[in-house]
C-alpha cells in the first residue's frame, strides 16, 4: 500500500542519552498513524513520520508527559 507521508519536525531540549531517545521514540510510536521517528540527539532534532496529518498539541503532550520541552 502506498501512503502520503506527512512529517513533523520539532527541537526537543532536555535528551541527554540514547535512553531519553527511546523513551521519546516509544511515546511517539504509541500515537494512531506514527509510522517512523526519526531523533539526532546532538541537534535536538525529533522528525516524526506518520501515515496521517498529525495534531501538534497530541505530538507535544506525549514528549512533555516524559518531562522534555517542545521548543516552538
Amino acid at each position: 500500500m502506498i501512503f502520503k507521508k506527512h512529517e513533523l519536525n520539532l527541537t526537543v531540549e532536555g535528551m541527554h542519552c540514547q535512553k531519553c531517545v527511546a523513551r521519546i521514540t516509544d511515546a511517539l510510536k504509541k500515537i494512531s498513524d506514527v509510522k517512523k521517528v526519526n531523533i539526532d540527539l546532538e541537534k535536538k532534532a525529533v522528525a516524526v513520520i506518520s501515515k496521517a496529518q498529525l495534531d501538534l498539541s497530541i505530538v507535544k503532550e506525549a514528549i512533555e508527559a516524559l518531562g522534555f520541552k517542545v521548543v516552538e
